[in-house]
This record gives structure tokens, sequence and C-alpha cells, in this order.
């Protein structure tokens, strides 16, 4: 028998955020009686299914099955329905078709309802007909959301003596049908005061996996459903997490349909509200948004709460009679001093900073020096490692042009690259793989701080105007976005950034990175140096996608590590 091209079961399809009220929805309540309890091996003795729309009977439908195989003692002893009973009764191609259309455009309601769903499909199977769409829902699920801990367990007897319902299962699919959407009635009704009232909603709280915080999902009823950020707040209004969504209700409401960490778990055991904070110019307005209020207050469920204190920079103060690098946690403006960064960790600063000194032989000592400081030289500088400016090898004037070229590297470092590749590449052929991929972790470091640099010496150059891929108008005041109606903004950031706003700037470098955008009016061309152009993004694209190598194995191929030379 060939079954039609289309499912004759035209469920709903519903999502989080689908807003289809409960009383404008058809519900198809159904029971099967069956030979046994596997869908592979027995067969259906009877349907019995009954459609409700807006808490009022539709009708009902009613067909024993003949299962062409005999019925066990023990099932007909349970319901009552025996070999003799279904002997004359049609087969299931006969029965199966009618139900179909009886249910069709309806959702379909089940205690237990993966047995049920499970029968119904395997028999759609062997009649060629498309299996029933996965959008169904089982009372007993859905009991314990709501019901449980007042009921000792979800069993279809148990719910009906809950709620009182005039009907009683007796194991026949009608009367058990009606049973189950006396049930589900009283699920609804209660599960409203949830915060339950859309077909998505009751959906989510079937597929939820506990119910420990469910009943705080209500409050999610007053968010919106638009992009933004959400936050939770304790009971004396301490900011515990900052999040953003592109849905801020359904996102919401997710956290509540059941979460297995304990962070989460111990986050929503305190939550007492939540608040929505809509943002017009989508995305990029969320992303700053989140990552100004975690900065602000740094809420203890947040992993980037506190990041941002452990940011670094790398300082260079020409006006030293004998500069070097220094790792810093704070950068000055207009200091005199050279800075690179921030960096996520002063682990990052110092990879970098011993990158730099790879190839380039400044003092690397803490020892303060003047001009006539002298002492006896490390054993860097018997290996042409350090120039020594300790011992007299080099005078500050010389000194000073090796730091002046340095400096000069950081914005243009194409021949600082290229030696670093060519020391990787000369420890790779020494097979001395080891040092070899410490030296690529530590080039990763440079070449990373260097790209960042070029991107946000131009965005906090001066105003920006841009046009997103959604059409949206975004503007930044020196690398800070301008956020409509926004009466305390942070104001520009400096240079360099400072490193509480770095998340912020992270933030539209990311963005900006991900999307197409468009550049409508700036105070600054969108340009940088050639210089290390095609270097730095050769090595990031190579070095992103390689792993430390494990001891002794091969160093990374030379050809994807070779800056490219255009």
């Amino acid at each position: 028998m060939a079954g039609p091209e289309a499912p004759l079961l035209d469920a709903h399809q519903t999502t989080l955020d689908d807003g289809i009220p409960l009383n404008e929805v058809t519900f198809c309540v159904v029971d099967l009686e069956t030979t046994g309890g596997s869908a592979a091996q027995a067969a259906i003795t009877e349907i019995g299914a009954v459609s409700y729309l807006g808490g009022e009977r539709l009708g009902s439908f009613e067909s024993l099955v003949q299962p062409r195989q005999p019925i066990p003692p023990y099932v007909a002893h349970l319901t009552g329905i025996d070999d003799r009973l279904v002997a004359g009764a049609p087969p299931i191609e006969l029965v199966l078709p009618s139900f179909l259309e009886f249910a069709r455009g309806s959702v379909l309601v089940a205690h237990n309802a993966s047995f049920d769903v499970s029968f119904l499909n395997a028999n759609l199977a062997r009649l060629s007909y498309p299996p029933i769409a996965s959008t169904s829902l089982c009372t007993a699920k859905l009991a314990r959301r709501i019901v449980w801990p007042d009921v000792p367990n979800v069993r279809l007897q148990t719910l009906a003596a809950y709620f009182r319902t005039r009907v009683q299962p007796t194991h026949r699919a009608l009367a058990d049908a009606e049973a189950c959407g006396e049930v589900l009635h009283g699920l609804i009704a209660l599960g409203g005061r949830l915060g339950i009232a859309t077909l998505g909603d009751l959906l989510e709280a079937c597929r939820a996996r506990g119910r420990p915080n469910f009943g705080k999902i209500r409050l999610a009823d007053e968010l919106p459903s638009t992009p933004g950020v959400y936050v939770f707040r304790s009971r004396d209004e301490r900011v515990l997490y900052v999040g953003k969504a592109t849905d801020l209700r359904a996102r919401v409401r997710s956290y509540f349909y059941g979460d297995s960490r304990k962070k989460v778990r111990d986050l929503l055991h305190e939550v007492a509200r939540v608040d929505g904070f809509p943002t017009p110019l989508g995305e990029l307005e969320a992303l700053v948004l989140e990552a100004r209020m975690i900065r602000t207050h740094e809420p203890p469920y947040n992993r980037r709460g506190t990041t941002w204190r452990r940011a670094a920079y790398l300082k260079i103060d020409p006006s030293e009679a004998f500069p070097r690098f220094k790792i810093v946690t704070a950068a000055r403006r207009d200091d005199g001093c050279t800075y690179l960064g921030p960096f996520s960790s002063a682990a990052g600063a110092r990879a970098t900073k011993q990158a730099i000194e790879d190839v380039v032989p400044v003092r690397r000592c803490t020892v303060p020096m003047r001009r006539s400081t002298r002492f006896s030289p490390c054993a860097l500088a018997d290996i042409g490692r350090c120039v020594a400016p300790c011992d007299g090898r080099i005078d500050r004037e010389r000194y000073a042009e090796l730091v002046g070229e340095l400096l000069h590297s950081l914005p243009s470092p194409g021949g600082l690259l290229e030696a670093l590749t060519a020391r990787l590449e000369h420890l790779a052929d020494a097979e001395r793989y080891e040092e070899a991929a410490d030296l690529r972790d530590r080039i990763r470091a440079l070449v990373e701080a260097l790209a960042r640099a070029r991107i946000d010496a131009w965005l906090v150059a001066g105003r920006l105007v841009l046009r997103g891929p959604a059409g949206e108008r975004i503007e930044l005041d020196a690398g800070s976005l301008v956020r409509p109606g926004d009466d305390d903004p942070p104001g520009p950031i400096a240079a360099p950034c400072p490193r509480d706003r770095a998340e912020e700037l992270a933030a539209v470098r990311s963005w900006m990175r991900r999307h197409h955008v468009t550049v409508e009016a700036c105070d600054v061309a969108p340009a940088e140096p050639v210089d290390g152009g095609a270097a730095i993004a050769g090595l990031l694209g190579s070095l992103r996608h390689a792993s430390r190598p494990a001891t002794r194995a091969p160093a990374p191929r030379r050809e994807g590590l070779r800056p490219s030379r255009g």
C-alpha cells in the first residue's frame, strides 16, 4: 500500500519563541493498546483518541485493530482485549489512515509519548507513510516539571487521582486518552502560574532536564523577544551574571529548562530578578554593552568578571640610559614611552617580549642603569644574545640606535618577522623541536599583538561611521561605540587602550572581522603600513591552525611559516 508524499499528521512546528497561545492550539490526545512493549515485534490492538481546542472537546476516535498475532494472556488480563474480541476488527492498514485524518493539524499528546509514537511510526514505516513529526507532548514529562514533588509518581492513574478527572484510566485506549486529556488541561492550568502560555513554552517544559529552578521561569515573562543584554540579580540587587542574546526572552527562559552544570544551578538558586536591555544596533551593541557591564559590576558568575585586571603591557622608555622591555599593568598616555598591548595576561606579554629578544639583543637584566653604571655581564653577552652595555661593550649612542630600530620595527615588522622565521627554520633544520615549538608559540603571541595594534591604532584614531551587515548605522568615537540614548557614555578610548576597556575594543575588532562592514565616514583612512602586512597575514593563517608538537615530533612545515614576499 503506497503512502502519500506528505505526512497526514501535519502538527505545528514550534521553536522556543513560538508565540501560539495554548487556547488556539488543537491537541489530539492518543492512547494505544498493544500486544507487548516492543514496537518492532508487538502490534497495536486498539487506538483511542480525543481532540480538544481551547479546553473544549471536538471529537473522539476509537477502533480495535486486528494485530495478526496472538495476544499474550497477561495482556488480555490487563486490558480485557483478547483474541476473540479483535477477531473481526479491521487491520492496521485500514485503521491508521483514518486516525491520521482525525489527527490532522493537531499537536499529538500522549502519556509516555515515546511509547505511542514509536508504535505509530513503526506501522507508518511498514505502510510506506512518512513518520509523525517530532512535535509531540508527553504528559508524564510535563508533570515532572509542574506537579512534582506534589505527587509521588507521574503514572496516569496517579495524575488522574491528583486532578480528580471525571474519566478514570482503565487500560482501554479511549478511556485512557480521555483521562490523559483531562490531566493535560490540569497541567496547562497549573503551568500558567509558571509562565507557560504558548505552545513553544509547553514543548520546552517537556524537554527540560530538571525542575529545581523551573518555577523561576516567570522572571523572563516581561523580557522582549529582541536582541540585547540580560542581567541576573540577587535579592539584594547584586549583579550575578551578565549575558547577551539574539532573543532575550528565549535565552533567559532556556536557563530554567534544566542545566546539569553546578555553576548554573548555583546561579539560578540566587537569582531573584532578571533585567533586559534591548540593543537596537544589534549584535555589536550587545557585545559592547555586555563588556561594559561586566567591567563595571564584575559579576561573580562571569568568567571575565575580573580578568581585565590581569591584563598587561610591554613598555619601553627611550628616555632611560639603556632602555629595556618591561611588563607593566598600566599604560599612560603621552608619557613618551612605547607600549604594546594590552595582553590578556602577563604570560602573553612575556612570550611577546621573549620573541623580540630572540632576534634583537637588547638588555634583559632588571638592574637599574645610568649612563656610567658598570657591572659584570651575564652569559647572554658571551653567546651574542645581548650587546652588554653593562661592561661598556656598546656605548649609549649606539645602544640608542639599536632601540630606535626596534621601535621602528613594531609598526613595520617585516624585518623582525623575517628574522624570527629564519631562526625557527634553523631550529627545525637542527632537529631542536622543543625549542622550535617554544619559539613558534612566542612568534604567535608577537604576531597577534602586532595585528591587534594595527587595527586598534585605526579604531581609536578618531570618529568612525560604519554601516553594519543589517544596514544599521554604527558610530564609534575613538573606538568607543556611541549608543543611542546613553545618558552616561564612557567616552573615547585613549591610545594605548586602558586595560579596563580592552574587552570593549576587542568586541568591536572581532565584530568587524566577522561581518561585512562598510565605512561611510572616518577621520583617519583605514590604512596600515605595507611593511610587515603580508608577513603578519601569512603567519597568522598558519600559526592559528598549528598545534604544539609533542616531544621529538617534527616541527611545522617551513613553507607554512615562511612570510609572504608579496
